[in-house]
C-alpha cells in the first residue's frame, strides 16, 4: 500500500514536469509553423500545476510516512488480572432430634479439605491434587457448637483469551 502511495506520487509528478515544463522549453527552442505537424504549442510553462504537483508528492510521502510507522509499531501487552474468589462458611444448623446420621460431616479444624483445584504459580493449566484425601471415619461425629469451621481458600478463576472465566475441569 505504501509502494502504491509513492508510485501514484512520483507518476504525477513525473507527468506534471513534462506537460508543464518540459514541453513548453521545447516549444520555445523549436518554434515552428502553427500548421506544422510537429508544432508543440505556445510555450507557456504553467507554474501552479507544478506547484500542485509538487504538493501532491510531498503529501503522498508523508502519508506513506505516517502509514509506515503505524503498520511498524509494536502491540501493547495486554495485562489479564486473575480474580480471587472466596467461599462464604455456612454455618450449621440447630441439630435435629431425629436419629437420621447427615451423610457428610462438617469440616474440622483436625481435618482440612483439600480444594480440587490447584494452582501453582509456575504452571499455567490444572492440574489435580498430588496428595489422596483421608477417608473420612465410617461414623461421623455431629458438628458441635463451639467448633469452627476451617477457613475456604481461595478459588482461583481462569480467563480465556476474550477475558471471560473458564472453568479449567471442562474438556474442550
Amino acid at each position: 500500500m505504501i509502494g502504491v502511495i509513492l508510485a501514484e506520487g512520483i507518476w504525477g509528478l513525473i507527468i506534471a514536469v513534462t506537460n508543464n515544463l518540459v514541453l513548453p522549453l521545447l516549444a520555445r527552442t523549436m518554434g515552428g509553423d502553427v500548421q506544422s505537424p510537429l508544432y508543440l504549442g505556445k510555450g507557456d510553462i504553467n507554474l501552479p500545476a507544478l506547484f500542485m504537483a509538487v504538493l501532491e508528492f510531498c503529501f503522498a510521502g508523508i502519508v506513506a510516512v505516517a502509514l509506515n510507522s503505524w503498520v511498524q509499531r509494536k502491540p501493547k501487552a495486554i495485562r489479564i488480572k486473575s480474580v480471587s474468589v472466596t467461599a462464604i462458611p455456612v454455618r450449621p444448623s440447630a441439630p435435629s432430634r431425629s436419629p437420621v446420621v447427615p451423610a457428610q460431616a462438617a469440616p474440622s479444624a483436625a481435618a482440612p479439605v483439600a480444594s480440587p483445584l490447584v494452582a501453582r504459580p509456575s504452571e499455567q493449566y490444572w492440574s489435580p491434587p498430588a496428595a489422596s484425601q483421608p477417608k473420612a471415619a465410617a461414623q461421623p461425629s455431629p458438628p458441635q457448637a463451639s467448633a469452627k469451621p476451617a477457613k475456604a481458600k481461595p478459588k482461583e478463576v481462569y480467563y480465556n483469551i476474550v477475558g471471560e472465566p473458564i472453568n479449567p475441569t471442562e474438556d474442550e
